[in-house]
């Protein structure tokens, strides 16, 4: 199988105010945002420059599927070919359009559907999630939720050492002794509803509507989606698998592998800080790295970042 990079774009944790305008010197780039601003109906890239709106998470959630989108436009304008394409939470639909499984527009029109359905679902107050960190937390978490039972989950093993459980905030306290307890560090994740869990089903149920609206194609590139972490470029089995991304564990560290087996010799990770390379090089300590964060030359293996180390950023509290 022949090699290349392959790229990787951000959930909501990568969200930071004006991250889009790096990539606004790019024509490619301008054109994405142009057609997402139509379908919002406002100036995107001004909503997204104050700190202060991305505590919507609407806003968040727009703003790093678009800049994932413009920038691998820009990106693809330069030459990249990556191998296969993967996004982290909700940046799995900036990947489904980046490989052109789906139409830019009816993405963004789902995005914001979604946000604003989560907006309503259990409350900060009553649920949400947090992260465990530290050596051995996938196995201390998954201990954790089968002796606390409950609506407690997993929802996101993003490494060996980063793991995400949602659940009633309650089961989180008691989740989060016991991680301390082991002497791990727990964080927890203010104003993100309980995603990935069975406290987010109603959510899911009000989307199937418009996820059975969407005009699907054969992606150009393998798309590795969350809930199942093997790349496809089946329509239907990336359909099957949106439908049941929001209440499925978000399979990270699978992901990562899967990269890899498909012939990935690097990774290319479109944000302005770096969320997604640090968790693939927890488990694949000598795979090259790249931040893109604005336009420029091609990274190559000479160009990629150093070894990162340490947990990727949660926008967590302790």
């Amino acid at each position: 199988m022949t090699g290349g990079p392959a790229l990787v774009l951000q959930g909501e944790d990568g969200a930071v105010p004006g991250m889009l305008d790096g990539w606004l010197t790019d024509e490619s780039a301008r054109r994405v945002v142009a057609e997402a601003a139509e379908v919002v109906g406002r100036d995107v890239a001004e909503w997204w420059r104050e700190r202060g709106n991305l505590v919507d998470p609407v806003a968040a959630a727009l703003e790093i599927v678009v800049t994932g989108v413009a920038g691998a436009a820009s990106l693809r304008a330069r030459g990249l070919r990556p191998v296969a394409v993967a996004g982290h939470d909700v940046g799995e639909f900036a990947a489904l359009v980046v490989a052109g499984a789906l139409p830019l527009a009816q993405v963004v029109e789902l995005v914001h559907c979604r946000e604003e359905l989560l907006s309503c679902s259990a409350r900060p107050s009553d649920a949400g999630m947090a992260a465990v960190v530290g050596p051995g937390a996938a196995q201390v978490a998954d201990a954790v939720v089968a002796d606390l039972g409950g609506t407690l989950t997993v929802a996101a093993v993003d490494g060996p050492d980063q793991v995400l459980l949602s659940g009633h905030c309650a089961e989180l306290s008691r989740a989060g002794a016991a991680a301390v307890g082991a002497g791990l560090t727990w964080r927890r994740m203010p104003g993100r509803a309980p995603c990935h869990g069975p406290l987010v089903q109603p959510v899911a149920d009000h989307l199937a509507a418009e996820l059975a609206d969407l005009d699907w194609s054969a992606p150009s590139v393998p798309v590795v989606p969350n809930a199942d972490a093997v790349p496809t470029r089946d329509p239907g089995r990336l359909a099957r698998n949106l439908a049941a991304h929001l209440t499925s564990t978000v399979q990270w560290a699978a992901t990562c592998r899967a990269l890899l087996a498909a012939g990935a010799t690097g990774v290319v990770e479109v944000g302005s800080v770096a969320v997604l390379g640090p968790l693939v090089r927890q488990a694949h300590h000598g795979v090259p790295v790249h931040l893109a964060a604005a336009p420029g030359p091609l990274p190559t293996p000479e160009t990629s970042e150093p070894a990162l180390a340490g947990s990727a950023p949660t926008r967590g509290e302790t």
